[in-house]
């Protein structure tokens, strides 16, 4: 039967089962008229068709006279008759006036036959919704992962307290914590234990819920407030925790989050990338402006270059609690810039893509009328503000009050730039392209020689600052490359700034990833974490195994040859072994994963990253290990303590000022908090890891004793906090330029 058929035919049964039905069942008054019968169109749901409803227009206190339409009236009657009494539009309603006949003595069968009716008009109803019905599409496991973050959103209690917490029994409903009380308080027998073939992997269930507000133990409530609070703003290419892919997202993060503590008025611009789309807080479109644009091009020899009004849009949001300028081409552009599954994966060209924020950044700040105290600025990507600002915006006199700030996170990546691809900031390079400025001495003498913008920002800013005190030293002393000569010029606005963590995140009593809460005194979550990873992960659940964790990127800066010969020496030390990262150098260890230690029990190569994964492993671990080539300051180390975890380093830049070997009798003991060791080779490794598991497994109550004392360490982004605000208001008495 089609499905216009169908629909006609349901239709009229419709009508003529529930005209019956009001006979048998309304209420009217019995004056000698019969009832009146409303005829209603409604639209079905989801918008397919109309159907006919029939209710007797009669009021509810009236007891009627049984009445009834023949049985050969109901089933005869052919579709038009239904539908000469329906209205031309749904909303329409049509009043008809029926001839009720007199019942007679069959009421038993007209009762059968009206039930019959309905079913079969029910029936025919759900036949035409089926054949409307769009065959569904199986979701990706992207899309499952995004609708799920969504319903978080969207009602938090239900997704997360209502939906058995992760290693909960029992529904958990967010409670009032009193000051330095565990989250999480649970016993074995509190704990839903994992299995490796759970699905979705035991890592993704859903966290605890959050810990409803106490203003005796609010942070924001109870931070030391400025009474000279500086208007910052931080310009970057990356923000924790939506738009992260390195430290560098944790650093903007917990550094405008400390200042927003002490009453500071902090903002920072991100681009608005399209991997971000749905996961910022109180999101606000705000305007859209004019960006110049340019793009220089050449042809038979003659070049050009053109000049364009880039429309952009800005909006506002709210990340990691701290409150964000989004920029990002308006549509009406129709451009790819910042669209990508992920933080720098789009098919989009980023040095032009990061030009053009640059101009858009100052442009946002000239267009609402901020003219912050300080504009700090990060790495490569956003080194063309200072350049800018100087020259363009101060210099005109649309911004004045400002100095800029620069801080390099890694002087690996320099932002090598031909000069006429400066030209998407709407500016010629061509006046930036020497030595005193920004060109690459590396290029001298080749055609074209090329800018490189880190220099060019190390240049103009008004100070210049890194990620740790060592990082620092070595970059004077030529751990900076050929940027070490302009960093030896400027060296008197030259420093290393050692970072912090953030605590609201990676903070083993308050995080909502673990099965228990553990603090110094009270430890016990420890051993549960360690026996629930190693249960989940199905390693054998020994608690007298010295457990290594490694999280780290899988590239040659990390020490991934070290990284593999520890794997192999600490199975061989009777330890256990867990990798989680991954990167250009993971193919190896794929292999290794899928071969020889596909089936062991005592190593996991997790080639993949999981930040709720990373928690658990942190929280589980004895050691921690992080053997890098050279590291600007490394945050995994810091994390590890604040989990009880010793760390295990190499010692270079970051890693040197915040580990002291636990055997070194040139520090305090109550200073010395992991294990180090300076080679670059298996040997080196292998006597620190030895050190390492000979005081687990031979003085293991010294061991405990520094678990809770590393713990205490103070990592937090209070004490650099207070270091930047310092070099902030220094700055505020510089000259106009950087340079």
């Amino acid at each position: 039967m089609a499905a216009s058929s169908m629909r006609a035919f349901a239709s009229t049964h419709a009508v003529g089962s529930r005209v019956a039905s009001g006979g048998l069942t309304g209420r009217a008054r019995t004056h000698g008229a019969s009832p009146k019968l409303v005829v209603v169109h409604k639209p079905t749901r989801r918008g397919r068709g109309n159907f006919s409803t029939v209710r007797a227009s009669v009021k509810a206190d009236d007891v009627p006279e049984p009445v009834a339409i023949e049985a050969a009236a109901v089933t005869s009657a052919p579709p038009a008759a239904a539908t000469a009494v329906a209205p031309s539009t749904p909303n329409d309603v049509s009043v008809a006036t029926a001839n009720i006949a007199p019942l007679g003595s069959n009421l038993s069968a007209l009762q059968a036959q009206l039930a019959a009716l309905s079913a079969t008009n029910a029936a025919l109803v759900s036949d035409l919704e089926a054949m409307a019905k769009k065959p569904e599409v199986a979701k990706t496991k992207e899309q499952e992962k995004e609708a799920n973050r969504l319903a978080a959103i969207a009602d938090p209690l239900a997704h997360a307290g209502l939906a058995k917490p992760i290693g909960y029994v029992d529904v958990i409903e967010p409670r009032v914590l009193a000051p330095g009380e565990l989250l999480i308080q649970n016993m074995a027998d509190d704990i839903k234990w994992p299995s490796p073939d759970e699905q979705p992997p035991f890592w993704e269930r859903a966290p605890y819920p959050s810990p409803l507000k106490n203003n005796a133990d609010d942070e924001l409530t109870n931070a030391k407030k400025t009474d000279q609070p500086l208007h910052v703003v931080h310009v970057t290419a990356e923000m924790a925790p939506i738009a992260k892919v390195g430290g560098l997202g944790d650093v903007v993060t917990g550094l405008a989050r400390a200042h927003l503590l002490n009453g500071h008025n902090v903002e920072v611009i991100l681009p608005y990338y399209s991997s971000i789309e749905g996961k910022v807080d109180q999101l606000q479109h705000v305007m859209d402006f004019d960006v110049t644009k340019g793009k220089e091009t050449e042809w038979d020899g003659v070049r050009e270059i053109k000049l364009d009004n880039f429309s952009t849009s800005m909006y506002t949001g709210v990340i990691g609690g701290c409150n964000v300028i989004l920029l990002k081409p308006a549509a009406k552009e129709r451009s790819n810039i910042f669209v990508g599954g992920k933080i720098y994966g789009g098919s989009y060209n980023e040095l032009e893509s990061y030009l053009y924020f640059c101009r858009a950044a100052l442009e946002c700040l000239k267009v609402t009328n901020r003219d912050p105290n300080v504009i700090h600025v990060h790495e490569w990507q956003c080194s063309a503000v200072a350049m800018l600002y100087w020259d363009l915006y101060h210099a005109e006199g649309m911004l004045r009050n400002a100095k800029i700030m620069l801080t390099i996170h890694n002087m690996d990546n320099t932002g090598e730039c031909r000069q006429e691809e400066f030209i998407a900031t709407g500016v010629s390079g061509v006046e930036f392209n020497t030595l005193e400025k920004a060109m690459d001495e590396r290029t001298i003498g080749h055609n074209p020689e090329r800018l490189c913008l880190l220099k060019g920002a190390i240049v103009y800013s008004n100070y210049v600052t890194t990620v740790s005190p060592t990082y620092a030293k070595d970059a004077l002393s030529g751990g900076g490359g050929f940027l070490n000569k302009t960093l030896g010029k400027v060296r008197t606005k030259f420093r290393g700034v050692l970072n912090g963590v953030d605590e609201q995140i990676w903070d083993a009593r308050l995080d909502p990833y673990l099965p228990a809460s553990f603090k110094p005194g009270q430890m016990q979550g420890k051993a549960l974490c360690k026996r629930y990873l190693q249960q989940g992960l199905g390693m054998d659940v020994n608690p007298d195994k010295p457990l290594v964790v490694c999280v780290s990127r899988l590239v040659p800066q990390k020490g991934v040859d070290l990284i593999k010969h520890a794997i192999a020496h600490t199975k061989d030390q009777g330890g256990q072994f867990v990798l989680l990262g991954s990167g250009h150098s993971d193919p190896p260890f794929s292999q290794l994963a899928s071969s020889v230690y596909k089936r062991d029990e005592d190593v996991k190569l997790l080639i993949f990253y999981s930040d709720q994964l990373s928690h658990l492993l942190y929280a589980a671990a004895d050691f921690v290990l992080v053997p890098s080539m050279f590291e600007p300051c490394g945050l995994t180390q810091m994390i590890a303590m604040e989990y009880g975890a010793l760390p295990i380093v190499r010692k270079t830049g970051g890693l040197a000022d915040t580990v002291f070997d636990l055997d070194d009798d040139k520090k305090p003991y109550d200073e010395r908090n992991g294990f180090m060791f300076e080679g670059a080779d298996n040997g080196a490794l292998t006597q620190c890891m030895n050190r390492a598991m000979d005081t687990f497994k031979h003085r293991r109550q010294d061991f405990s004793q520094v678990q809770e004392r590393v713990m205490k360490t103070d990592n937090t982004w209070e004490k650099a906090g207070q270091e930047y605000v310092r070099l902030y208001r220094a700055m505020q008495g510089d000259g106009v330029r950087g340079y």
